[in-house]
């Protein structure tokens, strides 16, 4: 590995990194958090007022919909995430203006076209392939997210590209509290599932709007188009093989919902999407710290400033891993609990649950490798890493689901995500000698161990409690005693950094009020 520079100017270069990623990282997970909330509570409505058949259907047609909103996207997300960034270290406005207007007129033009034929091929999909007739007008009413989706995932790039995090919580919390509010006023006055898609549109519609003017605070859109310079073929070549990856992520990571939809269990769709989402609460630090990290890479790798790249992937691959242990111990110990606020049908996915909460604890216990990869423009390595996540998953998916179902799902893709996973941390070790850990890792695995036994020691009397307030005491123990653990066992110099940052912060405001 590449030592780490001991320079007073470097050193310092590289500590404003670490506060500059907790800070936008921070951001990011709060807001993050509060949608999660939002979504846990949008799960519950939806299972409670749809049932798991229902939910099945309405969750099947909005991954079909997910897959070619993908599709229409060209991967030009991660080129606004990579050429924002340089243009504007480079102070080239003509540069920006042409790198957003090719992000979002190519992406609009694809998605109008696919939607259109995703529209006609809804009857004869639904008929012969999931042999579900009542789902054709769902479908196709699902189209209208095509175009939404595909806008929606370009001018999140260019957020990024800027990195202004706080723009996109603005507009993710906006997206998922009116969701949750307009989908559950829906299907409350008879509309049914058909209900749930109208609400799903019409927030999708309304957050993009929020999305175009957040990019026109931040780089106004009234100005001459032909004042850009368009460096159309430099994008496309470098976000092709990204957007061949992203359509096989994308597709690996919704084989599940569709062989469970093509073997004829819908129910299981509905079980295995919620117990999907609920799994996806550790994401939401890893997530955060890679979208403020992905223009941070493309940065220092093209100032060749390796040091202090070194310095953030090991920093924030610790945080992702300190994060998400106590989420999946919770998780492991509280699975029966926590279906059952969903309700009694969604109780026999508690064993895929926890599987699944442990494909995504090691997937922000790798870091941010995936991205290191990517934005060191090793774009086509990416490609060949989603052919091979492919392969394998489409394998185990096949092995698994037909006897396993919806637990032979969960099988599959924490064997799979565990795989790729290693794959590219050893892929970032031999082309620019970073790696990942350190000696500070074992604390937060020790406050893991000692948080969860004394948990799970106390769990013997909270079962007698009614579910919700066993997994919310349960999950204020764990928390507790982890947090207290992580401190007695002292915090290191760059978890010192941030949190004294913070602290003058606070004493700041304190002495201002």
């Amino acid at each position: 590995m590449r030592a780490i520079s001991t320079k007073p100017h470097q050193a310092s270069a590289s500590d404003q990194d670490i506060v500059l990623a907790a800070k936008g990282g921070g951001i990011a997970f709060v807001g993050n958090l509060f949608v999660y909330v939002i979504r846990f509570a949008f799960g519950i409505v939806m299972a409670r007022l749809l049932g798991a058949e229902l939910l099945g259907l309405y969750s099947l047609s909005l991954t079909i919909v997910s897959v070619v909103g993908i599709l229409s996207s060209l991967g030009l997300s991660a080129g606004m995430s990579r050429y924002i960034p340089i243009a504007i270290s480079k102070k080239d406005e003509a540069r920006l203006w042409g790198t957003i207007q090719v992000g979002v007129a190519l992406p609009f033009i694809t998605s109008l076209a696919l939607a259109i034929g995703m529209f006609a091929l809804a009857r004869p999909l639904c008929y012969q392939v999931f042999e579900r007739p009542d789902m054709v007008p769902v479908l196709r009413l699902a189209c209208l997210v095509i175009p939404l989706l595909s806008l929606m995932s370009v001018l999140e790039g260019i957020v990024q590209g800027f990195k202004r995090m706080e723009y996109i919580v603005y507009e993710t919390v906006s997206l998922n509290l009116s969701k949750l509010v307009l989908s559950a006023l829906l299907i409350w006055v008879g509309l049914s599932v058909m209900g749930a898609m109208i609400g799903h549109i019409v927030t999708y519609a309304m957050a993009l709007t929020m999305l175009f003017y957040f990019v026109h605070r931040l780089f106004p859109l009234t100005r001459p188009l032909h004042t850009a310079k368009r460096n159309i073929g430099e994008i496309l070549r470098f976000t092709l093989p990204l957007y061949l990856s992203r359509v096989l992520r994308r597709f690996s990571g919704s084989i599940e919902t569709l062989v469970l939809g093509f073997i004829g269990v819908m129910s299981g769709v509905g079980i295995y999407t919620t117990v999907m989402s609920l799994s996806s609460i550790g994401k939401m630090f890893h997530t955060a710290l890679q979208k403020i990290t992905v223009p941070m890479i493309s940065d220092l790798h093209s100032r060749g400033k390796l040091d202090q790249l070194a310095r953030v992937y090991q920093t924030t691959t610790k945080w992702g891993m300190m994060f998400n242990l106590p989420i999946f111990l919770v998780i492991a110990i509280f699975a029966g609990p926590l279906l059952t606020i969903f309700g009694s049908d969604f109780v026999t996915g508690a064993t895929s649950l926890i599987i699944l909460a442990f494909a995504t604890l090691f997937n922000a216990s790798t870091g941010v490798c995936g991205s290191v990869i990517t934005m060191t423009g090793h774009s086509k390595l990416t490609f060949v890493n989603s052919i091979v996540y492919l392969i394998i998953n489409i394998a185990l998916d096949l092995f698994f689901i037909p006897r396993w179902g919806i637990v032979g799902a969960a099988m599959a893709v924490t064997l799979s995500s565990v795989a790729i996973n290693i794959l590219r941390v050893i892929q970032v070790f031999a082309l620019l000698r970073l790696w990942p850990y350190n000696h500070s890792f074992l604390k937060p695995i020790i406050a893991a161990i000692v948080a969860a036994g004394v948990t799970h020691l106390a769990n013997q009397w909270l079962v007698l409690v009614p579910a919700l307030l066993q997994v919310t005491i349960g999950t204020l123990l764990l928390g507790g005693l982890y947090v207290l653990m992580i401190v007695l066992l002292k915090l290191s110099v760059e978890d010192r950094l941030v949190l004294g940052r913070l602290l003058n912060r606070f004493n700041i405001k304190r002495t201002r009020i």
